[in-house]
């Protein structure tokens, strides 16, 4: 297991009883946390530093991030462009070394404003070599929603073609009015906000018209192992991952539970029912724009 910044081996959730708060003051050299960063055309004198999980499970788990980290510096707007993780190298202290900034902003590859941002990253950020900020998770940009909107557009013209098919070989056509949609996502006890964030999504794609539209979890009730509950009982079901790309949950341990056999977007067979998967989010070239929107410039 690799250890965090401060020297502590373990996930956040195994940290239950850490006391750390996203109010304390801020270390030596100061910072503010969740501030919107000004709008500037260029931060010569700054460093962005794009703040992950990680995993010792999964290699692609921070590619995108280190793939988005790449392109954004390329752009030549800041001064420096790196990656951190919790449970990958470099960790968040190691992503500081020799940095030549006057600062540094920090952006949370986290989809929600939960227990891993509002305690974990304030805490790895406490104390900084140089004044930090850290915006919001990106997970929390109003682009979010019309990307997971895509996916489902996606996947309502790949059923669209399937029901051509079906009409054309003398089978019973798939009626869309009865689609499922359910939104795959994390939760956890130890925070509201994932689940909150995660309702709240659902809430807001159910409006395009579903016969249901809902949220299940890994952690919470209800759980997406039990997925058939949650659905309407009969048309097929539409699952977006509330999970960035290349992580163990989206990839791997999402469609385990579903019965589908890759995370690949497409619609699957499971005991005689249809059931669409959506990709993750946090594609590179999605994410790149979406960051420089939320450190207030835009690429030129």
């Amino acid at each position: 297991m690799i250890p965090s910044a401060s020297g502590r081996p373990g996930d956040p959730d195994e940290k239950a009883g850490r006391n750390c708060s996203s109010n304390e003051p801020a270390g030596a050299r100061g910072r503010r946390v969740f501030q919107a960063v000004g709008p500037v055309k260029r931060f010569s004198h700054t460093a962005l530093i794009l703040a992950g999980h990680g995993s010792t499970q999964n290699a692609d788990s921070s590619r995108f991030t280190r793939e988005t980290a790449k392109r954004l510096e390329r752009k030549g707007i800041f001064q420096e462009v790196r990656s951190g993780f919790w449970k990958e190298s470099p960790s968040f202290s190691e992503a500081f070394h020799g940095l030549e900034a006057k600062e540094v902003i920090v952006v949370p590859w986290f989809l929600t404003r939960g227990y891993f941002v509002e305690k974990v990253l304030v805490e790895q950020f406490r104390t900084t070599p140089i004044p930090t900020r850290i915006t919001d998770p990106i997970g929390t940009r109003p682009e979010i929603i019309q990307l997971m909107k895509q996916r489902a557009g996606r996947l309502r013209r790949a059923m669209r073609m399937r029901t051509i098919v079906r009409l054309l070989m003398g089978k019973d056509s798939v009626k869309w009015e009865e689609t499922s949609l359910l939104l795959a996502s994390h939760g956890t006890p130890l925070h509201k906000g994932s689940r909150v964030a995660a309702d709240g999504l659902a809430k807001e794609l159910g409006k395009d018209g579903y016969r249901v539209s809902r949220a299940m979890f890994l952690e919470e009730e209800p759980k997406i192992a039990d997925w058939r509950k949650v659905a309407a009982p009969e048309g097929p079901v539409m699952v977006l991952p509330h999970f960035l790309a290349g992580g163990l949950h989206g990839s791997e341990d999402v469609p385990r539970l579903l019965g589908i056999p890759s995370g690949r977007e497409g619609w699957y067979e499971v005991d005689g029912r249809m059931v669409g998967y959506g990709a993750p989010i946090g594609q590179p070239e999605e994410m790149t724009e979406l960051i420089l929107k939320m450190v207030g410039t835009a690429a030129r």
